[in-house]
């Protein structure tokens, strides 16, 4: 299997993202980018906008502000995106309400694209996956990491998966 892309890949951090907003196309071909080189779906589309709009009517994610989406947007977006491969809507909702009582979207954020290079990039180079890079001990990060590892051993697997089972 080739890794190389996986081992190379990263999040934009918050302070990365567009700081103009974006019409609901842009955002999907933006995120879309980002998660191009984890070939995930080979459709190469990770959203539509008929997911965004559910995500927004159900409160997953901030309502927008004249259909155009802001960085805060796109940061709930991506995060939604990674916990969708594993959990429900639902389940998702319950995580982002827990932290967004506990931390800010940036620094939530942030923890997330650390933790998902650091454990995307173990898991493919069959490491030990290292302690969380939290500052704190709030049991709230779990929320944050357990996903992710769960994401990058199913990813891991669909990758051996494809290999094993060329058409």
């Amino acid at each position: 299997m080739d890794a190389s892309n996986i081992l190379k890949f990263k999040l934009p951090r918050y302070d990365e993202l567009p700081d103009i907003d974006l019409y609901i196309e842009q955002v999907i071909n933006y995120i879309d980018g980002i998660f191009a080189p984890l070939e995930i779906d080979e459709k190469g589309r990770t959203l539509t906008p008929y997911m965004v709009n559910n995500y927004v009517k159900q409160g997953i994610v901030p309502q927008t502000v004249k259909k155009k989406y802001s960085k805060q947007h796109i940061a709930y977006l991506i995060i939604v995106y990674i916990a969708k491969q594993i959990f429900s809507i639902d389940e998702i909702g319950k995580m982002i309400e827990i932290q967004t009582k506990t931390f800010d979207i940036e620094t939530a954020y942030n923890y997330m694209c650390d933790e998902t290079e650091i454990i995307l990039h173990s898991v493919f180079s069959q490491k030990a996956i290292p302690r969380d890079t939290a500052k704190t001990n709030s049991q709230q990060r779990f929320f944050v990491r357990d996903p992710i590892i769960a994401f990058a051993h199913k990813l891991y697997t669909q990758k051996l998966l494809d290999e094993y089972c060329v058409k």
